[in-house]
């Protein structure tokens, strides 16, 4: 039974431990002997670390969004281009790779809602059922300000409160206001999990990437293979393409059978 649906049909819950107990960092052991209780401390330590990265992330994004609007610098975006590059070539691979033609995506870190926007003006992509979440209610205010007509599109959160097609990430993970980068890792894959019990097709991400994975002026860069192999060995089979017309930022796809 190939791995992603093996994940796919199976509780949940018995991985609840995994990314801390076994895969956390370069050096993780899966045979180290830990019991239950230990690992349930762990997960719940982990959880508050991720909390507090969640509230840094959060003022980062609130004060930014602020100052400059409702903009593509306003949460972080080098300018538009870039940001409509990444949203083209996730799409893109959601059309060629959804086997249903009208999609359900779920835009995760939606910000401002500048997908949606994409989406409706982009008649190849007008199909596509959107839906978007943000851990920041300033971003989903933003957004439900933007689509006056269109609110109930929007909620704060961190996945999907139901079940979707694909769940999207463009520069999701990007900044990271963190040096801990085994700690930003883990919290990718975390959300990445939390999307994929409620994905029915997959997932589909961007993320700037570097001959090794690093934490510079708070972005994060992943290193390709390695974000591959932990990927799939989560996942199931993950495939990564190089953005066009972006530099250094790579699309991946990591589809479910």
């Amino acid at each position: 039974m190939p791995p992603s649906r093996l994940l796919r049909d199976r509780d949940y819950t018995q991985f609840a431990c995994l990314p801390v107990c076994q895969t956390s960092g370069e050096n993780a052991r899966e045979d180290s002997p830990i019991t239950e209780t230990t690992c349930q401390k762990r997960a719940m330590f982990q959880r508050m670390k991720f909390a507090a990265l969640e509230r840094r992330l959060t003022r980062a994004y609130k004060d930014r969004l602020a100052a400059l609007g409702a903009v593509p610098k306003g949460v972080f975006w080098r300018n538009q281009s870039t940001q409509i590059a990444r949203f083209d070539a996730m799409l893109s691979i959601v059309r060629k790779i959804s086997p249903v033609a009208h999609p359900a995506v779920a835009d995760i870190g939606c910000g401002y809602g500048a997908l949606l926007e994409f989406i409706q003006k982009t008649p190849r992509y007008q199909t596509m059922r959107y839906s978007g979440y943000d851990i920041n209610a300033a971003m989903i205010s933003a957004c439900t300000d933007q689509f006056a007509d269109q609110k109930e599109l929007f909620a704060v959160g961190k996945y999907p409160s139901g079940a979707v097609d694909f769940c999207l990430f463009s520069g999701t993970f990007n900044l990271c206001h963190t040096t801990n980068l085994d700690l930003w890792e883990d919290y990718i894959f975390a959300n990445l999990q939390d999307c994929w019990q409620r994905s029915r097709y997959g997932l589909v991400l961007n993320l700037l990437c570097a001959p090794k994975s690093h934490i510079k002026n708070q972005i994060f860069y992943a290193d390709r293979r390695k974000f591959i192999t932990r990927a799939s060995r989560l996942f199931g089979p993950t495939h990564a393409v190089s953005t066009p017309h972006v530099t250094g930022d790579v699309t991946f796809a990591i589809a479910k059978p």
